[in-house]
């Protein structure tokens, strides 16, 4: 049976493996050149100070203007478990049953469970492997960036962590369990992408901000600039505070240009600023949070997924 799986899908392992191995070079070649820039420009001294000093801002400057063009390509790896879950996970099912080669096994004394076990288990532990294999080189390769600007910058989060190996489980666990209720490889490639990102965008945008309460610090608005905070801080609001406690980003509407800026906030009844940040230290408690979330989907839809194949007539 592994056999026959492995006959049935080797042309997507194979390009998996490719895949793997073109970005591997990438990151490797990169990655050594990033390093040692970091190293010339001696950026470890300029880490975690609370008030960093004009050499190292310049310094910080030359690196990101070097490398900065990297870290944006990163944005192209994200979409990476949606598409393994549309193209690899939706047809796992879908096409033995648009095809009918799926009772061809059941009737050589193979069993549903056994066929689908047997699916899952070398699907999931290639994707296991392979995927935890390249965030072990996106973790090393984005250890500079996150060493300069923090591990809660998006493009570093996703990549930088079990939630990068659990989404790509979950988007894999979401197309088997599209293949099995659609039994169309089409439909359940369209509805791989709709389940993935209905449970991405919310956790993403609304629920990652509030997985432990914000921490928020405020300032009088005649103080021209904030409290220094680490720069592995994830500031992810900022704004002004009325006199009744409402919060607002922009409360200075009305304003003359002979105003200064405190006295035009003055006027709009502004008390303080502030800003909303979680520390860095909270990342990986964050990354279990959301891998946990991730992983619950999966297992859910994988029970529905067993459930729906073992009704197939």
């Amino acid at each position: 049976m592994t056999w026959v799986v492995w006959r049935q899908h080797r042309a997507e392992g194979l390009i998996l493996l490719v895949v793997l191995a073109v970005i591997s070079v990438f990151l490797l070649i990169t990655g050594l050149e990033m390093a040692n820039s970091f190293q010339q420009l001696r950026l470890s001294n300029c880490l975690n100070l609370v008030s960093r000093e004009s050499p190292c801002l310049g310094r910080m400057q030359v690196f990101d203007n070097q490398y900065s063009f990297l870290l944006g390509g990163t944005t192209l790896l994200l979409p990476l478990p949606l598409l393994l879950g549309a193209l690899v996970g939706a047809p796992l099912v879908a096409r033995e049953v648009e095809q009918r080669t799926h009772l061809l096994i059941w009737t050589q004394s193979i069993t549903r469970m056994r066929w689908l076990t047997v699916k899952l288990a070398l699907l999931l532990g290639v994707v296991l492997l392979v995927s935890g294999a390249l965030l072990a080189l996106l973790y090393w390769w984005q250890s500079p960036w996150a060493q300069i600007h923090g591990s809660f910058i998006s493009r570093i989060y996703d990549t930088s962590g079990p939630v990068w190996v659990a989404s790509a489980l979950l988007a894999l666990a979401l197309g088997i369990f599209a293949g099995a209720l659609t039994r169309r490889t089409a439909s359940a490639i369209f509805l791989t992408i709709a389940l993935f990102v209905a449970i991405r965008a919310p956790v993403e945008l609304l629920w990652r901000p509030n997985f432990e309460t914000p921490v928020t610090i405020t300032w009088p608005i005649d103080q021209q600039e904030p409290p220094a905070l680490s720069n592995q801080a994830w500031r992810f609001a900022s704004g002004y505070i009325d006199a009744q406690g409402n919060r607002s980003s922009d409360l200075r509407e009305g304003c003359t240009g002979e105003m200064t800026t405190t006295q035009c906030l003055q006027a709009n009844g502004v008390q303080a600023n502030y800003i909303s940040y979680q520390p860095g230290d909270r990342f990986w408690t964050f990354q279990w949070i959301e891998t946990g979330i991730y992983m619950g989907f999966s297992v859910l839809a994988l029970f529905a997924a067993v459930w729906l194949v073992r009704r197939l007539n």
